[in-house]
């Protein structure tokens, strides 16, 4: 098969293209960074090296392709002057229009858990944005949307704070266990599902894990050399209001 992928060399997308290399699919991976390309041709797929909001350019990738893997690249939340859910709704848009013009008709889209919804999910509202648009492409084109819960790897962005703070601090905390999902989960899902034949709409929840927040603590203390790390709550407006102070967009800490 001549599979199209998108995200570059992220956490999700290099670990797809070499399950999908493996396969002996033919994979062109699509890159907004050309110093990309060498690594992208390392793992044995093809570079395009251009941007997702380009309607042309992706036309004529995805053009004679069997099946795409469509993902949103992240926003700068900390750029206040763009609207985070149009930058989003952009993006599908696009993608509706190249997908149209190329005629390709297997589509597997990274949403994420609350993608079914635009009440009660914070910033997360943007999954069900693009959702919806993506629902305009006809009938005849395949879509298995895909709702990972929280990444592991979000954790990540903990650790400078807990460095500093010897805490976590948050506006939740879970004290019973909650899913989460590695990235290398994912795109075995995604690899999975890409190459199996379908018609219609689907949607796929993927979950890795299930674990509190105490227990995410430790591994994590234990990671970063810090016994006596803490999970610390705070009341949410609280915390929103720390983090525009700090120069967030509002829309980037909706519902944070």
């Amino acid at each position: 098969m001549k599979i199209i992928v998108t995200g570059s060399l992220g956490p999700i997308s290099r670990p797809l293209t070499q399950l999908l290399v493996q396969q002996g699919q033919s994979v062109t991976v699509i890159s907004s960074n050309a110093s990309k390309q060498k690594a992208i041709e390392d793992l044995g797929a093809n570079a395009a090296i251009g941007s997702l909001k380009d309607v042309a350019f992706l036309t004529n990738i995805f053009t004679g392709s069997d099946a795409i893997y469509l993902m949103e690249p992240t926003v700068n939340f900390s750029d206040t002057t763009i609207d985070i859910y149009e930058h989003y709704r952009q993006f599908a848009r696009v993608y509706v229009q190249a997908i149209r013009q190329s005629c390709v008709k297997r589509i597997v889209h990274l949403s994420s858990i609350g993608g079914h919804t635009e009440n009660g999910n914070g910033m997360l509202k943007f999954h069900h944005y693009v959702e919806q648009i993506l629902k305009e492409l006809p009938a005849e084109v395949a879509i298995t949307t895909l709702r990972p819960v929280s990444f592991y790897s979000n954790i990540l962005a903990f650790v400078p704070m807990a460095k500093s703070q010897n805490a976590i601090i948050t506006d939740y905390k879970s004290l019973h266990k909650e899913p989460w999902a590695s990235p290398l989960d994912i795109a075995d899902v995604i690899a999975e599902e890409i190459v199996k034949p379908f018609e219609g709409r689907r949607v796929r929840y993927i979950a890795s894990d299930e674990v509190t927040s105490d227990e995410l603590v430790v591994a994590l203390s234990e990671a970063i050399g810090k016994p006596d790390l803490k999970w610390v709550t705070v009341p949410a407006e609280v915390l929103q209001k720390r983090f525009i102070e700090l120069g967030m967009n509002p829309q980037g800490v909706e519902g944070s």
